[in-house]
């Protein structure tokens, strides 16, 4: 499949809690977008943003109060077949799914969404194996008990359960929340091997604006449940006082190139990693900043 290839297209796409009562809410109003196969895309905003139900959308685990979502061109919810068949297709990690795990070992639980893909056993145990592989799993701890693991072993098993299923696109809800640095690190890396390997398009929903950067090529930015910036993280961070007028934090490195532009240094604002800084004051003709 083309990575230009449009996977998901979401439609005026608009959904309401509690429709129709005194307490109606709308989370989100009037969404388009379109994302291909092979994009590595992270969901920005602040709590009650909207994005977490639209993500919800995306595998018809919410349906829309208005408008709708199409997979390879086909409305997610045109019938019980095509919903059912989304959700092995678009697979949704959910924030800390450790907590989710409930089988006796930890085969069972990768295994559990390929067993409902009523997958035969051959295939299941290769998926299985492969999923543990490209989450950084030592196969040894197929046979234990998933509460036997530490808390970033228990990620890896509730995010190799989604993979198995081999899902076009994989949507993973805050993925390195409560892990250390390194934990962090890892998971990230397992992320994007697994996107670099079988080009499934990626949808990381993080806070983290730094995470982001580093990681994807497009950033999707939520405030007051519609998508106010779309584009690649540097023509989202040229915006870096809009980002801060939403409440959202920008990278350190972000902050400190603020800071120079607001002394009279003419460097690029969209910098967000130490590298670009590094460069950016290299390239500064005259020396741009004076001891």
């Amino acid at each position: 499949m083309n990575e230009k290839t449009p996977i998901i297209q979401v439609e005026k796409l608009t959904h309401k809690y509690s429709a129709g009562t005194p307490f109606e809410t709308t989370a989100i109003k009037d969404i388009d977008l379109t994302i291909c196969s092979g994009e590595m895309i992270a969901v920005i905003g602040h709590t009650g943003s909207g994005k977490s139900t639209f993500i919800q959308h995306l595998n018809g685990l919410l349906k829309p109060t208005s408008g709708r979502v199409l997979f390879s061109g086909q409305d997610i919810h045109s019938s019980k077949k095509m919903t059912r068949d989304v959700r092995f297709k678009v697979g949704l990690v959910f924030q800390y799914p450790e907590y989710q795990l409930f089988e006796e070992t930890v085969y069972k639980d990768i295994a559990f969404g390929p067993k409902n893909m009523k997958l035969s056993e051959s295939e299941i145990n290769e998926r299985v194996m492969e999923a543990a592989e490209f989450v950084g799993l030592d196969k040894r701890r197929l046979d234990e008990s998933p509460f036997d693991l530490s808390g970033g072993q228990k990620r890896r098993v509730a995010i190799a359960g989604v993979i198995a299923m081999r899902p076009e696109v994989l949507i993973l809800d805050e993925p390195t929340a409560g892990l250390d640095p390194h934990g962090c690190d890892e998971i990230l890396k397992n992320i994007r091997d697994y996107h670099d390997a079988t080009g499934s398009a990626v949808i990381l929903v993080t806070h983290n604006m730094s995470e982001a950067a580093r990681n994807v090529d497009r950033m999707l930015v939520f405030n007051k449940g519609q998508i106010t910036m779309d584009g690649t993280p540097h023509q989202v961070f040229e915006r870096s006082a809009e980002l801060r007028e939403m409440h959202l934090s920008v990278p350190w490195v972000t902050k400190v190139v603020m800071k120079l532009r607001e002394k009279g240094v003419d460097i690029d604002p969209a910098v967000y990693t130490v590298e670009q800084a590094r460069d950016a004051i290299l390239s500064l003709k005259g020396g741009g900043i004076h001891a």
